[in-house]
């Protein structure tokens, strides 16, 4: 009579055991719930799962592999038995962890690591933002970013200048939306205030005989270091400080008449095609001088002195006596004036737009019927030869 091989146990669980077999696999044989397990793996690993399996599904309930320990599975099932109906754990603690990194955040920290973020924008861009965020901070000594609310956001722009107000908003908005991503806040309270609607203003114009007063000025004082300044924002609409400031020759073509602008207010480069007289002016500029001069302040409120204008560099008291009685200068008059000429000139508001680096509907809105047609036809015609004759208006100011 054969004798029956005895089986060697190498692994089990509560109910099952795990035996090698002849033919190199693993049997998986015992009992559950009255009910014979028989099973056959092809390796030890595959096996022990098998055998796992089957004990689980024994189980009346649910089981899953978890590393947790005891105590965090128990708080576990606490936090799911309170959380509202649609609400994810991932949820409820994204939303704690953004309330409690805000607990912890004073507001001037928080806008101290937003104004470092723009320390690559234009120089403009940084210092605005400083200047208005810090203004909120101080307002705000003491608080949390959290803590603010839709009144208080409120309150605060009550304390700013009516002409601010929008800047001061949308400044207050970007602070909060870039909290919100970086989860140190759960809302924005800046968020559902709307902006004012102001009156509608008319860009600021000078007129062809302003402009010609200005050229000449250009050319009369500090050895004509302006005149190409001077020409470009009238003529080719560049802004006069965030692009003028960074503009230099390499970028003048005057072979193709045209010059790439490539830093600037919104920083996409762009390339401004060259009006005739534009060249002209160029032409007889010194290549060798830089474009923005050293000491651009005080020498452009010269220009602007000699033309008939407030130079804005006025830094005494009697400066600014003497200046009373010259006409004010508006921000952007140059670039404002080449704009309105320039779309009546070609009468085409999508071209004039791609020119000067806007909006069809800002053009739209600020520039059309501010000029003439035979004002526009004399302004891209003024050239350095028409300029003889032009008499600088005298003032009490003096002059270099």
């Amino acid at each position: 009579m054969r004798q029956r091989k005895k089986k060697t146990k190498i692994y089990c669980t509560d109910n099952l055991f795990v035996y090698d077999t002849e033919n190199v696999t693993f049997s998986i044989e015992g009992i559950i719930d009255g009910k014979r397990i028989r099973q056959r793996a092809k390796t030890l690993d595959e096996a022990k799962l098998k055998c796992h399996v089957f004990e689980e599904a024994k189980q009346d309930v649910n089981v899953a592999r978890t590393t947790l320990d005891q105590k965090q599975l128990r708080d576990a099932e606490r936090v799911f038995d309170i959380l509202p109906d649609g609400i994810s754990l991932d949820q409820a603690v994204e939303t704690f962890l953004c309330s409690y990194s805000a607990i912890r955040t004073d507001i001037e920290d928080a806008v101290w690591e937003f104004i470092r973020t723009k320390e690559n924008s234009a120089k403009k861009t940084y210092e605005q933002t400083k200047s208005i965020l810090m203004r909120f901070a101080r307002w705000a000594e003491g608080k949390s970013l959290e803590s603010i609310t839709s009144d208080d956001a409120a309150d605060f722009l009550k304390t700013v200048p009516v002409g601010s107000y929008n800047h001061f908003l949308r400044y207050g908005k970007s602070l909060y939306l870039w909290a919100i991503r970086n989860r140190l806040v759960s809302g924005n309270p800046f968020a559902l205030i709307r902006p004012l609607v102001r009156q509608h203003a008319e860009a600021g114009v000078l007129s062809c005989d302003e402009v010609e007063a200005l050229l000449c000025a250009s050319r009369s004082f500090h050895g004509g270091e302006l005149t190409a300044y001077t020409a470009i924002t009238l003529f080719a609409g560049l802004r006069p400080d965030s692009e003028m400031r960074h503009l230099t020759w390499e970028a003048i073509n005057l072979e193709d008449a045209e010059i790439r602008v490539t830093m600037g207010k919104t920083r996409i480069p762009r390339t401004v095609r060259i009006s005739e007289n534009l060249v002209e002016w160029l032409k007889i500029c010194d290549r060798s001088q830089p474009i923005y001069p050293v000491s651009f302040r005080g020498k452009w409120g010269t220009i602007r002195n000699a033309a008939g204008f407030k130079g804005g560099a006025s830094s005494s008291k009697a400066k600014k006596a003497a200046e009373a009685d010259l006409k004010s200068w508006v921000k952007d008059y140059t670039r404002h004036s080449a704009i309105s000429y320039r779309v009546r000139q070609t009468g085409d508001i999508h071209k004039t737009a791609t020119w000067a680096g806007n909006s069809p509907r800002i053009i739209n809105s600020h520039y059309l019927g501010l000029v003439t047609g035979s004002e526009a036809k004399r302004y891209w015609n003024i050239r350095p030869e028409h300029l003889d004759t032009v008499i600088l208006k005298t003032s009490k100011v003096s002059l270099p």
